[in-house]
């Protein structure tokens, strides 16, 4: 599903626009409609955790965990509708443009770069009370540009974990898309002396993701 956002405010503007769209045309194309209102509950659903875990006076780890079963539960929902849609002959590529999911046959390779084969330096600073800075720089490049030619974006899986040697699926954090560096983010006062780690992987313009890089880690303040 790598045509959904990971940041979760630009999967929520997708979603948004999804459906819009979607809702136009369901009844031209002849999928299902109480299919595309399952779905859109989930993604309402998830919205809706979304700004409990938004709010400063309840962004606690519970609204933290409810956003994320959210978020899954509607990943889960909507990855079948999309690749149904994808089955139908009627698409034409505006529609797939608008729909923003990938057309069959096209965005598996990047025709000019490929897939990234190096992976980003990643570093973290403390920058406050609960505020933690992510670099991502280019380190194949001479002065270790913000990224190579070819890369879109920059994704960071991150986690919050005792164990000494996490691996990436410990990392359960809501993720973080990086177009550029460095960018903050602002933790609940609840993990404040935790350890975070992370881990960082560019991401070309189609959406194929190179390997992942060394993790890092910082103990939060």
């Amino acid at each position: 599903m790598s045509y959904l956002p990971q940041n979760m405010a630009a999967l929520i503007s997708w979603g948004d626009s999804f459906f819009v769209y979607l809702g136009a045309h369901q009844t031209e194309w002849g999928v299902s409609a109480p299919w595309v209102t399952e779905v859109s509950g989930k993604f309402d659903r998830m919205k809706a955790s979304h700004d409990v875990w938004n709010n400063p006076a309840t962004q606690t780890k519970a609204a933290h965990a409810d956003m994320e079963e959210k978020r899954a539960a509607f990943e889960q929902g909507v990855e079948p509708l999309v690749q149904n849609l994808k089955t139908l002959p009627g698409l034409t590529p505006y529609d797939y443009e608008m729909l923003q999911i990938p057309e069959p046959g096209r965005g598996k390779h990047h025709p000019k770069y490929g897939k990234p084969k190096g992976w980003p330096l990643l570093w973290l600073a403390v920058q406050g009370q609960g505020s933690v800075e992510f670099h991502c720089n280019d380190v194949a490049t001479p002065n270790s540009t913000a990224r190579p030619r070819g890369v879109h974006e920059a994704v960071v899986r991150m986690g919050f974990t005792d164990k000494e040697s996490p691996s990436i699926d410990d990392l359960t954090y809501t993720p973080l898309t990086m177009t550029r560096t460095p960018q903050r983010r602002l933790f609940p006062p609840e993990y404040a002396g935790q350890t975070l780690h992370a881990i960082a992987a560019w991401v070309n313009p189609t959406g194929e993701r190179g390997p992942w890089g060394p993790m890092v880690k910082i103990v939060v303040s």
